[in-house]
């Protein structure tokens, strides 16, 4: 258990971290959010050590381990990827040396019984400690992570900033320190990688504080949600939907009591000033301005970014055919990244491009916008359709002497010009923001610069590449309105599933050069992709007399199957039951957890030792029953997967 005691935090007379309390229990997987620049990261240095409170304390066990991935990147060195990925587990590393050293002395003729015997202790201990089989552990993370065997034994400095991220992180994944804090682990991952790392992360059985914008991520692993805002740390038990709900309505139920408390205040106040001057009220009035003085005041929610809303409006509307591909070929030199690409959009589809990092998926947006030219077949736009294009590599157009207003004004369409100020908030830039020259703002800032000026630019037609790496939760939440209402038509390039899902009515699939295409959203495609269906749009082909022959079956065999498929039918049915009832034994056992760790994180707790140790016994029970539901609940819920799959697949 890690607890954090009245942490504040402070950069010259700018409060950034707020008399912070904090447990984190064993298991605990707390997905960590808030708006940028509110101080996530300078709370997850402060928790690895890298960094000093000014006031407050961190308490941990002497032997507890952190293992900490910041978001910049890393520095290189000068080895391979395999040998990073080991050394991170530094006591097997250490234990190997030694083993190693003391065989050399055995072959050199030292030879005593208390070499021998410390030698068969540390192969003990090199053993429990999984060293034979360290070195395939490392290799299945970074195959996991999207690493080819062939570039295990590549030098740290060939490799790109991104991959080196992933080599890093493979490193501390391999390391299982107690408490893991990985400061937006996803930036640099495919959507493969990205499912990976999730079973991953599910199956670690220390804790995790997940810095993330990747909603989608948060949801599938967080058990626990802690908001960052204004200095101040709020927790919610639950994953990032349950947030989401409780947030909306905690907000609710202040902004009531707010009410209340306005009102009660005024009604006081005018008693007070009616009656202050007059000599047979005074108690009264003295004892009404005591209570106003005592009065806690109730604190409204802060309107979030995500609040404002802006729309986008195309200039003119384009004709139905938007986009045709027809037979495309295109290789950079003797590499073939794309080979008969034949497709077409249409007025109004919202359209994911999606597969692995490096399948050509930006080299197809670059060709569609005529940045990059095909060696075969030909791309036609549309009549009346107005193109606008975001990728990270157009912040090189911005120029670096304008202000962040004098940059986007001017591209903006009429309509939004009004409001021009309010939109830029929503994409971080708020107050004295707007002054800056875009020469002093960061690589993120940059991108986010780019990203409102083409947003706010009429076109019909929006591609957009990785349009959410740099904004927090809350610019997305406006992003994804404002996309979902667009009447024009969309291409667009994410590995935040969340954002996709809310978006999109169509995928396009990249794959070994040639495309799949699905209808519906994100999780539809999922669904289709992971049951081995022949994606929706895909050509059927007519039956031919043999497998028309072939799918003929016996009264006998339907009638076998038909029984099959009712017992796999009536032990899904138990299954689902099982579960239901499982996640609500765990609902009420973790409410009860929390209200012991509020209590335990109390001094006054350990005034009564009899009543402190009572309540660490119980804590420590309840950790065991909760343990015991989530292995019940997990060998369920792998169950019931095995079970849909026979369905979906009809494996019977």
């Amino acid at each position: 258990m890690l607890q954090i005691q009245n942490l504040n935090y402070s950069v010259g007379d700018r409060p950034i971290l707020k008399d912070i309390r904090w447990v984190v229990n064993p298991g605990d997987r707390i997905g960590f959010i808030g708006p940028n620049g509110t101080g996530k990261t300078t709370l997850l240095r402060i928790i690895s050590g890298e960094l000093e409170a000014n006031e407050g304390s961190i308490l941990k066990p002497s032997a507890y381990t952190i293992g900490y991935l910041p978001q910049e990147e890393l520095p290189s060195v000068n080895k391979s990827v395999l040998s990073t990925v080991m050394e991170g587990n530094k006591e097997i590393v250490q234990l190997e040396e030694e083993i190693e050293n003391i065989h050399t002395r055995l072959d050199n003729g030292i030879n005593n019984s208390a070499l021998l015997d410390k030698l068969g202790s540390l192969e003990s201990r090199f053993t429990a400690l999984g060293g034979y089989r360290m070195e395939a552990t490392a290799k299945q993370i970074l195959s996991g992570l999207g690493f080819a065997a062939d570039t295990f034994h590549k030098p740290m400095p060939t490799l790109s900033g991104g991959w080196r991220m992933r080599v890093h992180l493979a490193r501390l994944l391999l390391q299982e320190p107690d408490l893991l804090l990985l400061d937006e682990p996803t930036n640099h991952l495919d959507l493969e990688s990205l499912e990976w790392v999730e079973q991953y992360l599910k199956r670690f059985r220390g804790s995790m504080i997940l810095v993330s914008h990747d909603r989608f991520f948060l949801d599938r692993l967080s058990t626990k949600i802690a908001e960052l805002i204004n200095g101040r740390l709020t927790l919610y038990n639950g994953n990032y939907r349950y947030y989401e709900k409780e947030k909306t309505a905690r907000e609710e139920r202040l902004s009531k009591q707010w009410e209340e408390q306005k009102a009660e205040r005024e009604r006081i106040q005018r008693f007070v000033d009616r009656f202050r001057y007059k000599a047979t009220k005074a108690a009264q009035v003295q004892s009404r301005i005591k209570k106003l003085e005592k009065m806690e005041i109730v604190d409204l929610p802060e309107a979030q970014t995500s609040s404002i809303r802006f729309i986008l409006k195309p200039d003119v509307v384009s004709y139905k055919d938007v986009l045709s591909s027809d037979r495309l070929y295109f290789r950079y030199e003797n590499d073939w990244v794309l080979e008969n690409i034949s497709f077409k959009l249409y007025r109004g589809q919202k359209i994911a491009l999606v597969g692995k990092n490096g399948v050509g998926k930006t080299t197809l947006t670059k060709l569609i916008f005529g940045q990059l030219q095909p060696q075969q077949g030909q791309i036609e736009i549309g009549q009346r359709v107005s193109m606008g294009y975001y990728a990270q590599h157009q912040i090189e157009a911005l120029n670096l002497d304008n202000t962040v207003l004098a940059e986007v004004s001017p591209a903006a369409a009429h309509s939004h010009q009004p409001r021009l100020r309010d939109i830029l908030g929503v994409f971080g830039f708020s107050g004295d923001d707007i002054s800056k020259k875009i020469g002093i703002l960061s690589g993120g800032e940059k991108a986010r610069v780019s990203l409102a000026k083409m947003l706010l630019s009429p076109a019909n037609f929006l591609i957009m590449d990785e349009p959410t790496n740099h904004l927090d939760l809350f610019s997305k939440e406006a992003l994804e309105r404002a996309l979902a209402e667009y009447e024009g038509t969309l291409l667009l390039i994410s590995h935040d599933r969340y954002f996709l899902d809310k978006i999109i009515d169509r995928v396009i699939e990249l794959k070994n050069g040639k495309i799949h295409e699905y209808l519906g959203n994100y999780s539809t495609y999922l669904t289709n992709r992971d049951a081995n269906d022949e994606p929706i749009l895909a050509r059927k082909k007519k039956p031919t007399e043999k497998t028309t022959g072939r799918l003929k079956k016996t009264r006998e065999q339907k009638q076998k199957e038909a029984q099959i498929r009712q017992a796999v039918s009536k032990e899904r049915n138990r299954l689902q039951k099982e579960i239901e009832l499982t996640e609500r034994l765990l609902e009420e056992k973790i409410l009860i957890k929390t209200e012991l760790e509020q209590s335990l994180a109390k001094p006054q707790t350990y005034q009564d030792s009899n009543k402190s140790v009572m309540l660490q016994k119980e804590y420590d029970q309840l950790l065991k029953d909760i343990n015991e539901l989530e292995t019940r609940w997990e060998s369920a819920q792998i169950s019931l997967d095995d079970i849909q799959n026979k369905i979906v697949n009809k494996s019977w």
